[in-house]
């Protein structure tokens, strides 16, 4: 059992009173002669001075490392908004070279899964913010996960619809890679398709944006929480997504 630092020194204050009460009783009946009190007292007080920096220590080594996971749980928070904000920085720069409606329903390529998909919040390491007054923050955090997951939902549905969908009917439609109307392309799908390409591909366009915008700003606020709680601490400071 871990006895706290106040339980430390109520145990030093109460075994100081019995060594006192101890002189006392030999003193006023001399029952034990101070010389042998003395030579039984001093190493008992020498261990228990021991024991109470002992527990002292282990107290300041406890606190130190509960600093540090903490400390790292909100930089490996912010890693992975940096991280997860990158990948679609790309999906970005991709869905920019649209002209048109027409051309960002119809031209935008499949996208590969993001190299960091593993990279996803732990908010449970987060938990101790409630107790800092920041329990938001957390909130904050667990949606912007929910969009990033989407995100990447709207990408795979779209990246689906184009192998099993797309390009099978374009190829027997004799239109794969050549230009053609919004008519044309329609009417190779057919109604039904094309309306679930068409919402697939405006998904994408409305998550994406959005929730690239919000990724910074969580992120800035991790970090300056951090810097509030644990001022020692380094926390990362590039958190400024590249956005085309």
């Amino acid at each position: 059992m871990r006895v706290s630092g106040v339980g430390g020194g109520l145990l030093a204050v109460l075994a100081l009173l019995f060594v006192a009460l101890l002189f006392a009783v030999a003193y006023f009946t001399d029952a034990i002669a101070p010389k042998d009190l003395a030579t039984w007292t001093f190493p008992f007080v020498g261990t228990l001075l021991g024991a109470v920096l002992a527990f002292k220590y282990q107290g300041i080594n406890e606190s130190v490392r509960r600093e540090e996971l903490r400390a790292g749980a909100i930089n490996r928070a912010i890693l992975v908004l940096v991280s997860q904000a990158h990948y679609l920085s790309t999906v970005q720069a991709e869905l920019s070279k649209g002209k048109d409606s027409w051309h960002q329903i119809s031209n935008l390529r499949a996208f590969p899964n993001p190299p960091s998909s593993h990279a996803r919040q732990r908010v449970e390491d987060l938990t101790f913010l409630v107790e800092r007054g920041d329990a938001s923050l957390i909130v904050e955090v667990e949606a912007s996960q929910r969009r990033y997951d989407d995100c990447i939902l709207h990408l795979n549905i779209r990246n689906d619809l184009l192998f099993e969908i797309v390009h099978p009917m374009a190829a027997r439609a004799g239109i794969m890679g050549k230009p053609i109307t919004m008519e044309q392309f329609k009417q190779a799908l057919g109604d039904m398709h094309f309306a679930r390409w068409e919402t697939a591909a405006t998904s994408v366009y409305q998550a994406v944006p959005a929730t690239l915008e919000a990724m910074p700003k969580v992120a800035a606020k991790l970090r300056d929480a951090g810097r509030r709680w644990f001022p020692r601490r380094k926390f990362i400071e590039r958190i400024d997504i590249p956005v085309s």
